[in-house]
């Protein structure tokens, strides 16, 4: 009986004392660092994801290059793939086209993006200030003696 007794209030104890141990641990500094890179970085996909702002335009130009480039890379192994089992010379030809396509759809990006990397650094000349004369520093002994020169503190 004293056994059971036992088992009961070391249950008792438990039932009360666990959960403000892993209460604790939950609410560690680690843990809660990450719980707010976690809200940063949703509210960083929200921010970005709202259709208005530069950042969004810029993500679905770039994603919807990509794309067309992929897209144009299939095309061009597929007509090579055909042309080499069939032997056909008109979808050799195909796939060269497709290819001077590929390579001027990237001359045309790095052009855009050159340009704009110009665009952003424009440099304005600076006018040039009137030239000031420059004026003799008098000796520190002047400043002992000026009035004008020192600093009074009042310390409150």
């Amino acid at each position: 009986m004293p056994i059971v007794v036992f088992i009961l209030i070391a249950g008792l104890w438990a039932a009360f004392l666990l959960p403000s141990f892993f209460d604790h641990k939950r609410r560690a500094p680690k843990a809660t660092t990450r719980d707010f890179a976690r809200a940063q970085q949703k509210l960083a996909t929200v921010a970005s994801s709202q259709p208005d702002t530069d950042t969004y335009i810029r993500r679905h130009a770039q994603v919807r290059r990509q794309r067309i480039l992929f897209g144009m890379g299939v095309a061009s192994v597929a007509t090579l793939v055909f042309a080499t089992w069939t032997g056909s010379l008109p979808w050799l030809y195909l796939n060269i086209a497709i290819n001077v396509s590929i390579a001027s759809y990237v001359t045309l990006l790095l052009t855009i993006k050159q340009r704009r990397a110009v665009q952003r650094t424009i440099v304005t000349p600076i006018t040039h200030a009137p030239q000031r004369t420059l004026t003799a520093v008098p000796d520190q002994s002047a400043y002992a003696t000026d009035e004008s020169a020192t600093v009074r503190v009042i310390a409150g």
